[in-house]
């Protein structure tokens, strides 16, 4: 199954994620449970994150990624690339 790479990058000053944040972890562990997750996390900087989708197609990983809370309230934007994994 193809997989995916989500850049979420933030939009907005970082206090402003606080009342998304509970949120958006509690999707990420939901996709985690589905097995539509393989890995996340933020990014030291604080500036964003990354997380590794497992999806049927482009369209169903676009769905995924805007229905996080962070790229749904527009708190942070997002890229999304289909990835091939070598090793």
């Amino acid at each position: 199954m193809p997989e995916f790479l989500v850049l979420s990058n933030l939009v907005v000053e970082r206090e402003k994620l606080q009342p998304y944040r509970d949120k958006h972890l509690s999707y990420l562990e939901e996709l985690k449970k589905q097995g539509k997750l393989l890995l996340a996390g933020r990014f030291s900087d604080g500036t964003g994150g990354a997380y590794i989708l497992v999806a049927e197609s482009i369209g169903e990983a676009e769905r995924i990624a805007k229905a996080d809370p962070y790229h749904s309230s527009g708190v942070r934007r997002y890229t999304l690339k289909e990835w091939e994994r070598r090793f």
